[in-house]
């Protein structure tokens, strides 16, 4: 992009993640379990001083909370290897250390762990896996970085990767 002033698509706020460092903007006071109209992505580029804002997205209907504490999160899955990091920070763009960021995806054949009925033909089962899904906490950089497998895709959706951030109540 050439013009940093314009508002990011999607698509562009997807791929700066996939590039640099991804970050979440939280609103002052914010905490787990409430819902913000303000809060939303921001994306910073390490050292080049820009902070993004984007809308916030839909969850999704495969969130769980397993208690997962881990960076791998293949649990044997086959696929291409990647490497997630992402890095969350405060409205300033300054890291958030110490905030639990949950992660998950489908794999490579568009399945989720944990539920039943997904696929075309609604017959595929993953109840009481957890394969592709795993928390960190932050380190003093704001970032958590998670070992996993490039996910595939299902229809109706893209290809995607689906995370959410519980910031610490203490700074």
């Amino acid at each position: 992009m050439s013009d940093k002033s314009l508002p990011l698509s999607r698509r562009q706020a997807l791929g700066l993640v996939a590039v640099t460092a991804g970050g979440i903007f939280l609103p002052a006071g914010a905490r787990a379990g409430q819902v913000s109209p303000y809060a939303g992505l921001a994306l910073f580029e390490a050292g080049a001083g820009v902070c993004a804002i984007t809308p916030e997205v839909t969850e999704g209907p495969f969130y769980f909370d397993p208690k997962l504490e881990r960076a791998d999160i293949t649990e044997g899955k086959k696929g291409i290897g990647l490497n997630v990091r992402l890095q969350i920070v405060d409205a300033a763009c300054q890291p958030l250390p110490g905030a639990r960021v949950d992660i998950w995806h489908c794999d490579a054949q568009g399945s989720y762990s944990g539920y039943p009925g997904q696929g075309d033909g609604q017959d595929i089962d993953t109840s009481g896996q957890s394969f592709l899904r795993g928390w960190q906490r932050t380190d003093e950089s704001g970032i958590a970085s998670f070992a996993t497998i490039y996910p595939g895709w299902y229809r109706g959706r893209t290809t995607h990767i689906h995370f959410k951030i519980f910031p610490t109540t203490a700074r």
